[in-house]
């Protein structure tokens, strides 16, 4: 902390400690807040400019203050540091820089955002701002065994084809043993703390088939598990796919990630550069503006792709998956992790033996 701070330093490292002291000593966001000690502007933002600014998910109730220029934006800052993802910055610290204004600590977000490595899309309009820190630059620790499991649809309705529709007494049986066996279901977020987590796996569905609703999400609740939904965002409230209601109702439960399976399945490694950069972007984007988190995962459609494909996803993704193979281990290509199959032909006797 810098030397001489003034009374509005003092309160706001008061606020922050306050909203950070119902956290448990291993969920503990350790912040070094650093003041300036310049004397408040009088108008240090474009007052007339406002917008929605949105951290992890959720919405600020203090809208953000645009710069001259339009390069830069403020958020009040106890506002931002409360609503980061607090599992994700877990024994983190954190460095923020504020400037007072009308009474109250604002926060650079790009500034903030650029220095800890979070990730921001911008609405064209600049009518918004998203923030999100698990589609940021992170590290993951690498050589960990991380199997993540393939599924699509659950239950009795066989349009996607039998084979790929496990049924829902099968795959409560897997969920039981999985936790029966000491696994832990994680997200890919997660895998920033993969040395601290027991026998992580990643249980991911393809497709956001209507079943993933009614069938998969009550186990989840069951067993209290996470869980990866890869939705295709032209499909969104068809009949037989989830709607954006049932969308944000898994989300908000804390156990359902939305991550991309492109707009329309198309099998990417047939389509030209522009038209794979549609099919992967653009799907980003619309489920950005549904959830209000940024995608960083993308499943590709029947697992195939090509080195364009890569090259975009680059950009754009920090991890992409496929179909078949050996189980994950962290420190290979995050963009080519290979999956293993549960499919209705799966006995018992097969899941067990791969999942000791």
């Amino acid at each position: 902390m810098e030397k001489g701070l003034n009374w509005r330093s003092l309160l706001l490292l008061l606020s922050l400690s306050a909203l950070f002291a119902f956290l448990s000593p291993d969920h503990e966001i350790m912040l070094h807040v650093f003041l300036s000690n310049q004397e408040e502007a009088e108008e240090p933002f474009t007052a007339k400019h406002k917008l929605d600014i949105y951290v992890d998910g959720k919405l600020l109730s203090s809208p953000g203050l645009g710069a001259e220029g339009g390069t830069k934006h403020y958020a009040v800052a106890a506002e931002f540091l409360d609503a980061l993802d607090k599992d994700f910055w877990a024994g983190e610290t954190l460095r923020c820089e504020t400037i007072p204004y009308a009474g109250r600590d604002y926060l650079c977000i790009e500034d903030f955002c650029t220095a800890q490595g979070i990730s921001l899309y911008r609405e064209a309009d600049d009518s918004k701002l998203w923030c999100t820190s698990a589609a940021g630059d992170w590290e993951v620790p690498q050589g960990y065994r991380v199997p993540v499991l393939m599924y699509h649809g659950v239950g009795e309705n066989l349009r996607p084809g039998a084979e790929l529709v496990v049924t829902t007494e099968s795959l409560d049986a897997q969920l039981n043993l999985l936790r029966e066996r000491g696994y832990t279901p994680i997200w890919f977020e997660d895998l920033k703390h993969v040395d601290q987590i027991e026998k992580p796996i990643l249980l991911t569905f393809d497709d956001g088939y209507l079943d993933n609703y009614t069938e998969l999400f009550p186990l989840l609740q069951k067993y209290r598990i996470k869980a990866t939904l890869f939705i295709v965002s032209g499909y969104l409230d068809s009949p037989h796919n989830v709607n954006r209601e049932q969308i944000l109702e898994m989300q908000a439960s804390g156990l359902v990630s939305i991550q991309c399976h492109t707009q329309y399945h198309l099998d990417l490694d047939t389509l030209s550069a522009e038209q794979q950069e549609e099919e992967l972007c653009w799907s980003k984007v619309e489920l950005l503006k549904l959830t209000n988190k940024e995608p960083y995962v993308i499943a590709y459609p029947r697992g195939r792709q090509n080195e364009e494909t890569l090259t975009i996803c680059r950009k754009d993704y920090r991890f992409g998956v496929k179909m078949g193979g050996p189980a994950y281990v962290t420190g290979d290509d995050p963009l080519l992790i290979h999956r293993i199959g549960i499919y209705r032909s799966t006995t018992p006797e097969e899941f067990a033996a791969r999942f000791p």
